[in-house]
């Protein structure tokens, strides 16, 4: 049932144990890079005003959006309990594609305008950008079918 962890196991002679460890742990921290990311996303847009500006609310004791932490905590826990665990994943799958997809958009229009960018920033050739949003939409393809 689990390939990869009998491929570890005959390979390196330890234990199958040892990479499912591994794998818990990046699981774990996957989930909190996530929740950080989308608080900070939420954060963002509040202080922009596309959102309420609850979410904007940074505590002085931790320097940390606390609502937009606490409402995405709130979510994912909600998801989890009630989402079987493979559509979850394949779910956050989509979701992720769909940002980086939106991303590279956002890159390939600010590029069009032909705006000078920023001193000190790093710029990459338009290609850069297109080639990340037809990668993310074959993915997204692959992963609805």
């Amino acid at each position: 049932e689990a390939p990869l962890s009998l491929v570890f196991e005959r390979t390196t002679g330890a234990s199958a144990l040892l990479i499912s460890l591994i794998a818990i742990i990046a699981t774990l921290n996957g989930v909190i890079v996530q929740t950080i990311m989308a608080s900070r996303v939420l954060y963002g847009l509040s202080r922009q005003g596309t959102l309420p500006a609850v979410l904007g609310h940074v505590s002085t004791t931790t320097r940390t959006p606390i609502v937009a932490t606490v409402l995405v905590g709130a979510i994912i826990l909600a998801l989890a309990m009630a989402v079987p665990l493979r559509g979850l994943a394949e779910l956050t799958s989509l979701i992720t594609l769909t940002i980086f997809s939106l991303v590279n958009v956002s890159l390939l229009l600010i590029k069009s305008r032909g705006e000078p960018a920023p001193p000190d920033t790093f710029v990459v050739p338009i290609w850069v950008p297109g080639l990340g949003l037809v990668s993310c939409l074959v993915f997204l393809g692959v992963g609805v079918l």
